[in-house]
């Protein structure tokens, strides 16, 4: 499937699987669609899995946060590496996005470290990119 394909399928997941995450999910994803933004089919079907998931009570918001942030930074270092500044801009702007999502949901419940993780981040981008 091609990044429109995806992002079709994630919207129309947005609206099956009804909840406080797709509702979050669905006007980012609009808008990317709208710039015809890249989208890799892992990201993507991470996306609707936890659409599904948080819609069935099977998973906490801020996971599904985490496991977009991973996904996004993944994203964003390969985009960038192969040239594709834009979509790599994008994807790792989308990952900062996330994680400060999940740790403004997770610091109050799970017992985190949210700058050592960030940390992490950073590191793994500067040296991915190097």
């Amino acid at each position: 499937m091609n990044s429109k394909e995806l992002r079709e399928k994630i919207a129309m997941y947005c609206q099956e699987y009804d909840s406080l995450y797709g509702k979050l999910v669905k006007p980012i994803n609009d808008m990317l669609m709208d710039i015809d933004a890249g989208i890799s089919e892992n990201t993507a079907n991470q996306i609707l899995e936890n659409l599904k998931l948080f819609h069935e009570g099977e998973k906490y918001i801020a996971d599904c946060h985490l496991d977009e942030s991973n996904n996004f930074i993944k994203d964003g270092i390969e985009d960038l590496k192969k040239g594709n500044l834009a979509d790599g801009a994008l994807q790792i702007f989308g990952a900062g996005l996330n994680f400060a999502s999940f740790s403004a949901k997770a610091a109050a419940f799970k017992n985190i470290n949210p700058h050592e993780m960030i940390n992490e981040r950073f590191k793994l981008i500067k040296d991915s990119l190097e």
